[in-house]
C-alpha cells in the first residue's frame, strides 16, 4: 500500500500480504502467492486467497 492508501480491514489486516512483506516474512508471502486467484485492487499484489489482500478482485 502506498503512503496515502488506508486499509479498512481492521484486525484482519495482519494476515495480508502487504503487512507480511513489511515485516520481512518473505517465505510466508511466497506460500500465499504460489497459485494466485485474486489481485489486490489497492497495491496489485496477486494472492491465492481473497483473505490475504485488502481489496480483492478476481484474476481473469
Amino acid at each position: 500500500m502506498g503512503s496515502n492508501d488506508v486499509c479498512s480491514c481492521g484486525a484482519k489486516h495482519t494476515g495480508h500480504i502487504c503487512m507480511l512483506k513489511s515485516k520481512g516474512l518473505n517465505e510466508e508471502v511466497a506460500h500465499l502467492t504460489e497459485h494466485p486467484t485474486v489481485a489486490c485492487f489497492t497495491c496489485g499484489v496477486e494472492a491465492n486467497s481473497p483473505d490475504n489482500v485488502c481489496m480483492p478482485v478476481p484474476l481473469d
